[in-house]
């Protein structure tokens, strides 16, 4: 909905029109939402492997207590028994991590006084927050039949003024770097004011007559005059007075690829990119200090086949306590929250990872080595090569002529790693 109400948990908001009471009404439509992991396999697959878990399992809590009763050396061995049986235990089955409407567990919600659990008010219903119900409203009983379902129907209703500009204003965000309002989780009073109020309503409007179809508004963002602008301009300074953040679009802003784009980019380059498509989650090696900080560090078990290490960013293994230190240089946003919106920093590790980081040196080797197999060892060739893989364009003559000079005195691999650092590799623009 794009607006915040965290706030309405212990009290009425301070800065918006929502009361605590709008709060847990909007709880209530989740109150018998239940997880449920939906394994997939053939039935005698599932039968086999939940008798052999729940047999594990069984005598790890068994030993587990015998454990906690006993002392010295028969502690430590049966410590040792506990480690065996959880290898034991058979892999987790492909899953889909689903949620499922199950009315007889459903929670009684009600006003909890400045938000403490213990100190219950009155129950409340299921029902849409008040300020928005001038249009269209949601109110159902607690025995209501799929609650989740029709709050979807109240967001996405034609007279419902926030979802379809929140999600333009997303789309937005994605081609220009900034939304036309550029705070895309929070369109209330405290949220800021739309740079372009009447392209946001407009692009709604289209968005909704195509029935929220996204590809047509794709199409109409990208074929206008302000996406395909430059961000190298004529304009003076007098511009870059007036607006010197570029809300106005009078240039386009030069983006620094992602972190994942980054690593993409450098395997690509480097002729090692592996474009197999679909298949399991990638685990690459990390340092084992990282792997020890983790709940069950056994769980971070590296991909055995190394050419699946150079698969595209997309396949790598997104766990939420351990980011891969090459992307976490790059601004990938944790996974403990959801990410309305990515930064983009400039800092040292950043110059530090791409000039003594083990990724970039070991892709350094490789496309040394490419531009030696694809350049017949000419060293005007390969540098005309490296420009063109690195920036898509060939070399300017001062460029030629210092990569000349510095080909003299080093080897191939540190220009190669050198490239990697030019900001017409790392940048948009």
């Amino acid at each position: 909905m794009g607006i915040t109400m965290g706030c309405a948990r212990c009290h009425d908001h301070k800065l918006d029109p929502f009361s605590q009471k709008d709060y847990y009404s909007l709880q209530a439509f989740m109150a018998a939402t239940q997880e449920k992991n939906h394994m997939l396999g053939s039935e005698e697959v599932l039968k086999t492997w939940q008798s052999t878990t729940d047999s594990l399992k069984e005598k790890i809590a068994e030993t587990t207590k015998q454990k906690d009763m006993a002392e010295g050396e028969e502690k430590e061995a049966l410590l040792a028994k506990i480690a065996e049986l959880n290898k034991q235990l058979p892999e987790m089955l492909p899953s889909i991590l689903t949620i499922v409407n199950d009315a007889e567990k459903r929670t009684d919600v009600r006003l909890l006084h400045r938000g403490e659990w213990e100190l219950k008010g009155d129950a409340v219903d299921m029902r849409s927050p008040k300020v928005l119900n001038h249009a269209v409203q949601v109110k159902l009983p607690p025995e209501a039949e799929k609650p989740r379902t029709q709050l979807a129907g109240w967001l996405v209703h034609p007279d419902n003024p926030l979802t379809p500009r929140v999600l333009v204003n997303r789309i937005w965000q994605h081609h220009f770097g900034n939304g036309i309002v550029n705070t895309p989780n929070d369109f209330g009073y405290y949220g800021d004011r739309p740079s372009h109020p009447g392209l946001l309503d407009y692009l709604t409007s289209e968005l909704l007559e195509n029935g929220w179809r996204l590809k047509a508004l794709h199409r109409k963002i990208m074929l206008s005059s302000a996406y395909q602008q430059s961000s190298r301009t004529a304009a003076t300074e007098h511009a870059h007075e007036i607006d010197p953040e570029n809300r106005l679009l009078w240039r386009f802003n030069r983006r620094r690829l992602q972190a994942e784009e980054v690593r993409d980019s450098l395997l690509a380059v480097s002729g090692r990119l592996n474009t197999e498509m679909y298949g399991e989650s990638i685990i690459l090696p990390v340092e084992e200090e990282l792997i020890q900080l983790l709940y069950k560090p056994e769980q971070w078990a590296v991909t055995e086949d190394i050419n699946h290490h150079d698969r595209r960013s997309v396949y790598l293994i997104a766990k939420r306590n351990l980011r891969l230190p090459f992307m976490e240089t790059f601004d990938q946003p944790t996974l403990q929250v959801s990410c309305a919106k990515r930064e983009s920093t400039t800092h040292a590790p950043q110059a530090l990872e791409l000039l003594n980081g083990d990724i970039t040196n070991d892709l350094a080797d490789s496309f040394a080595e490419r531009l030696q197999q694809e350049s017949n060892d000419l060293t005007d060739a390969q540098i005309e090569r490296a420009w063109i893989l690195m920036t898509g364009r060939p070399p300017a003559e001062n460029e030629r002529a210092l990569a000349n000079q510095f080909l003299k005195t080093q080897p191939l691999r540190e220009f190669t790693l050198a490239m990697f650092n030019m900001n017409e590799f790392l940048y948009v623009r």
